[in-house]
């Protein structure tokens, strides 16, 4: 029986071309992007126009970005970046990653000036002030339903009625601020001049029926053994009414939540899905309650706290996010959220 022997180098060659393949197919593999799977974000809780609003990319795996920012300008390449819009509308902002992801979003510009203009309540107050005299302010503003005044003597709110009546108690100069309906976006300030209270004599001064001051020793007592004031036993009976609480104090202990907005909201929902964050990092938020309603994909009814134990641990897509917020202290109420969970390789509803 004849063995054939088989070339070394042939069986070299097969290696080397299988090595170069299974080289290949792991930089295809950890370099691809999961088009599907693109995070953009725009930070803007409010944008408006001359203003710097922040964009950056998270990506996995992405190496390249190109942003259209839907008005005209050049385009960005970096992969975290800043644009100022000049004029108010709609824009259509594009992202392409590494040459080939698409990703679109779209953002509304409010006008800045309009803005100011038209939201900005008017504080209508007297010319002349003075000092210990009441003075009436009033405001000029559409669809107010809650006002919070300062009047600059005091830290905080000192009123919050819609036509105030306030006493300053020292002169001088005095900036009054106005937030309506809780938007601090849209403070209204007044810097006004307190004048100093006239004494004005009653009695002037009648040298002829003055009369000049007794000696001391008109006016001692004779003496005596020291008695007891009967005012002090009377006193250890008479009841202490408990200090009430007003209007004002009740106003000033508002808990105000910090501004968030949709987007850094997605952003740590993510994180809570990556493991770095917990339901417990939401709390000033949420104004300490972990329970508020949320509305998943638009079908299921559950609580937050239900929502970051359901995402712990898993890749999430988020599709869409909406905020309900309570205008008088910021807190978050309740969400909508619309998002999908990679199960092996497939997007779908969780």
């Amino acid at each position: 029986m004849n063995k054939k022997n088989i070339d070394i180098r042939v069986v070299f060659f097969f290696v080397i071309l299988l090595l170069i393949g299974i080289i290949a197919f792991l930089i295809q593999f950890f370099n691809h992007v999961d088009c599907e799977d693109v995070r953009f974000y725009v930070l803007a809780e409010n944008p408006r126009t001359e203003e710097s609003i922040e964009f950056f990319d998270k990506t996995p795996n992405a190496k390249s970005w190109k942003w259209d920012f839907g008005d005209g300008s050049e385009s960005d390449v970096r992969k975290h970046t800043f644009h100022v819009y000049k004029k108010p509308g709609k824009y259509l902002i594009t992202l392409t990653i590494n040459g080939e992801c698409i990703h679109n979003k779209e953002i509304t510009i409010k006008d800045k000036y309009l803005t100011d203009k038209i939201g900005t309540p008017k504080i209508i107050v007297s010319k002349i002030i003075t000092a210990g005299q009441p003075t009436y302010f009033n405001s000029e503003s559409e669809d107010a339903k809650t006002w919070e005044w300062a009047f600059g003597e005091n830290k905080g709110i000192d009123d919050t009625s819609a036509n105030p009546v306030y006493t300053f108690s020292t002169p001088g100069e005095k900036t009054v601020t106005l937030v309506v309906n809780g938007n601090f976006g849209t403070v209204a300030k007044k810097i006004i001049y307190v004048h100093p209270k006239v004494i004005k004599k009653t009695n002037p001064l009648n040298i002829t029926s003055y009369e000049f001051e007794k000696k001391a020793e008109a006016f001692s007592l004779p003496r005596g053994a020291a008695k007891k004031d009967p005012l002090e036993d009377m006193l250890q009976y008479v009841p202490v009414a408990p200090k009430t609480r007003t209007q004002k104090d009740s106003v000033i202990a508002i808990k105000k939540a910090p501004k968030i907005s949709e987007d850094q909201f997605e952003i740590l929902l993510n994180k809570v899905a990556e493991g770095s964050k917990v339901k417990d990092d939401f709390s000033e938020y949420l104004c300490d309650d972990l329970d508020i309603p949320i509305v998943k994909n638009d079908t299921d009814l559950l609580t937050f706290s239900q929502l970051c134990a359901s995402i712990k641990g898993k890749k999430i897509r988020i599709e869409s996010i909406r905020l309900n917020k309570d205008k008088q202290n910021n807190c978050i109420k309740g969400l909508n959220i619309s998002y999908k969970v990679k199960k092996y390789l497939i997007w779908s509803k969780d």
